[in-house]
């Protein structure tokens, strides 16, 4: 069984060693065929760095060994006696600059938002790594082109700035900002928008390049931030809501079923490929658990009642926008994508019939005019174009959720009667006779009394200003 192209005594022809100007040995393989599956990397050793070493990686028959080495100015190394790559990695260097078999390679320059910073609750932010192309190819331009992609899961509800023109591309994608190609050694910028979550602790998501044929090269690239403890969060949460979205707009959801047909449903397994055996019903049920709480996965935290268990929530798309969220009290009926926020819902009559209460299709709004959706399933399309150019005459109709409780307030002879709905569970009234910086707030001792889909607390007027507001601990 022959091992790559040589077996034995390796032949000079066609290996050779060859000395870098940090005196570092290279071996470099000429004329022979790479294993299958096997990607050539090096790295650079910046002047001055230490520790660096080398890898040995013998492929022969499917089997692999490695062994390593600090000798790396021992000019006597002799070639081995079989096909070998060698992989040099710098430790300390600060920049690690890759190179794949192909002629990609890249190495991070600079990001804006630096690994550690805090982030409030709820705010937009938008990570723009810069990367030079140190490879021999130059990085085309577009999804078609170079990419920066999502490696991993999704963590901060990544909000793609442009819209995909595929329609079974399920990861968020980054294109070049400047929407031009680039040569080796000239840099590129690739932009993503995010938001952070509700909850405090840290987060973070993972990306790397995508050359135009589909390979992943470079190293891998972070967006972190810390979410301080911000004190009153809302109840509903945008970043997990679309974090939701990107992570299973291609995969079953986490509570392991799948919709077909509008009258049954599989059990295809959570996190499987979405069937393409069965023709498929999945988009209600896909949102509920992108904007709800279901058991295995919490998306955006509302409550969403299952109507047909096991499986969680809402299947019909009509009933989940108009009697769960609309009639529920947890959202309302909006006319521009401009009222609309990440985690929004869009729903969709297929006869351009206006009336909100017939629908055949619900979507969930990423942001940045984008949708997702299952049954055809679909991530980061356009919600301006994608369902119009196949069928013109669709309706749309913008949903918009609240974020929290809506405090109303009557008065009623002497008295302020204040409520809000009964489903935005866990709030608290408090009072503070002041809006200034530092004004102190205090719970209302008053119990809260349900009255029909209200919870209401009465409080006397008084001649000083009083100030209200609803706490979420």
């Amino acid at each position: 069984m022959s091992c790559g192209r040589g077996r034995g005594t390796a032949n000079p022809t066609h290996s050779r060693l060859l000395q870098t100007e940090s005196g570092r040995l290279l071996r470099q393989c000429a004329g022979i065929q790479k294993p299958p599956r096997s990607r050539c990397l090096k790295s650079s050793n910046p002047q001055g760095s230490q520790n660096v070493f080398a890898i040995e990686i013998a492929f022969c028959a499917g089997n692999h060994y490695y062994r390593s080495s600090n000798h790396m100015n021992d000019h006597s190394v002799r070639p081995p006696d079989r096909t070998r790559l060698l992989i040099y990695l710098s430790i300390a260097a600060q920049a690690v600059a890759w190179t794949a078999s192909g002629g990609d390679g890249a190495q991070l320059i600079s990001v804006s938002v630096q690994p550690g910073t805090q982030v409030m609750p709820r705010t937009v932010f938008t990570q723009k790594w810069t990367m030079q192309n140190t490879g021999t190819t130059t990085w085309s331009p577009a999804h078609s082109g170079y990419t920066l992609n999502l490696a991993g899961n999704d963590a901060l509800g990544a909000m793609p700035r442009s819209a995909s023109p595929y329609a079974s591309s399920y990861i968020p994608v980054a294109i070049i900002d400047a929407g031009t190609s680039v040569a080796p050694g000239a840099q590129a910028t690739f932009s993503m928008d995010f938001t952070a979550p509700e909850k405090a602790g840290s987060y973070t998501n993972t990306f790397q390049l995508n050359s135009a044929s589909g390979t992943d090269f470079g190293p891998q690239v972070t967006v972190q931030i810390v979410v301080p403890q911000a004190g009153s969060t809302n109840q509903y949460d945008r970043a997990r809501a679309v974090s939701y979205a990107n992570n299973y707009a291609g995969y079953v959801c986490t509570d392991g079923f799948f919709w077909t047909n509008g009258s049954s449903y599989t059990n295809a397994g959570s996190g499987a490929p979405v069937p393409t055996y069965v023709v498929g019903d999945d988009c209600a049920h896909f949102i509920s658990c992108c904007i709800g709480s279901e058991a295995h996965l919490r998306g955006g935290g509302l409550y969403i009642p299952s109507r047909a268990s096991p499986t969680y929530g809402e299947p019909g798309a009509s009933r989940l926008v108009n009697t769960v969220l609309i009639g529920g009290g947890w959202a309302t009926e909006v006319s521009s994508l401009n009222s609309m926020s990440p985690g929004d819902v869009i729903g969709w009559n297929w006869e351009g019939d206006t009336n909100i209460a017939n629908l055949d299709h619900v979507t969930l709004y990423v942001g940045n005019g984008l949708l997702a959706a299952h049954a055809n399933s679909h991530l980061d399309v356009s919600a301006t174009t994608w369902y119009q150019s196949s069928t013109p005459g669709c309706v749309r109709h913008l949903v918009h959720i609240f974020d929290s409780p809506t405090l109303a307030g009557n008065k009623l002879g002497q008295n302020l009667v204040l409520s809000w709905r009964t489903n935005w569970t866990g709030y608290s009234l408090y009072s503070a006779t002041s809006l200034a910086p530092g004004a102190a707030w205090t719970k209302v001792s008053t119990t809260p009394v349900t009255v029909g889909t209200s919870k209401t607390v009465t409080n006397t007027i008084t001649q000083n200003a009083v100030f209200f507001r609803l706490v979420h601990p």
